[in-house]
């Protein structure tokens, strides 16, 4: 299978090269990352800038731009193969609940929903337990078994977050996304017109049935995302007014 992997993390973020050793071994890989780190980047579209791409080696781009940008480039102009599937990862932090509004994990991911096969996201809550090289063994083992899925390999988008378990095996759980709630203010710094970001908010729904709780289970989560962000329920609501 030809798999384009990116991220949000860099080219030369251990996460991804990790990842691309493992899937590398049975799979035609080709690689479209960012220039440097470009976490939280959502999906925005360098529109309004030129943006440089270096190809270090043969199918391996280093493009400073967005996540988004990478795939997007890699896709319409770069790569003349047919590419199967876009897997994204592996992040370093988690991507749960409303945090894939701001993924650029999940963007790069997204990227490759006219595919044949439903694009993966893959992100590690930590390493404290887990190494990488192990994580990423068990990403391709998920990954064999997605492909394997007719139900699941094709239209939508695979969420997957691997908890940091020593223990960790391949078995997963498939959830919905949690919920969380308000974040940490921003920040002013001194008298300066500089200001910090917050935090991101406490898990708020972490129901059974939720990302967030599959991971506090120490269970591999994965959620199937929609690429339609319509709320059918109150448009067939509207339409019967």
């Amino acid at each position: 299978m030809k798999i384009l992997l990116s991220n949000d993390d860099g080219y030369y973020a251990d996460g991804i090269q990790a990842l691309y050793l493992e899937l590398s071994k049975k799979h035609e890989i080709y690689v479209a990352a960012p220039l440097k780190n470009q976490s939280a980047g959502s999906s925005a579209l360098s529109v309004r800038k030129d943006i440089n791409v270096d190809n270090i080696k043969d199918n391996h781009y280093v493009i400073d731009g967005t996540p988004a940008d990478c795939v997007h480039i890699a896709l319409t102009c770069l790569i003349k193969e047919k590419i199967d599937i876009v897997i994204s990862g592996i992040n370093m932090g988690a991507n749960l609940g409303d945090d894939v509004i701001y993924s650029g994990t999940v963007a790069a991911a997204l990227e490759g929903r006219h595919l044949e096969y439903s694009p993966i996201a893959v992100s590690l809550t930590s390493t404290k337990n887990i190494n990488l090289k192990k994580a990423a063994v068990v990403s391709a083992d998920i990954f064999g078994e997605i492909m394997s899925n007719d139900k699941i390999s094709k239209n939508t988008l695979l969420n997957i977050n691997i908890p940091d378990t020593k223990d960790i095996t391949k078995n997963f759980m498939f959830t919905r996304l949690g919920r969380r709630g308000e974040p940490v203010p921003a920040k002013k710094i001194n008298n300066k017109n500089l200001y910090n970001i917050g935090a991101a908010g406490k898990p708020e729904d972490k129901d059974p049935g939720t990302d967030f709780y599959s991971i506090e289970k120490n269970i591999i989560s994965i959620s199937p995302i929609n690429y339609d962000l319509t709320n059918q329920k109150i448009l067939n609501q509207l339409k019967n007014i």
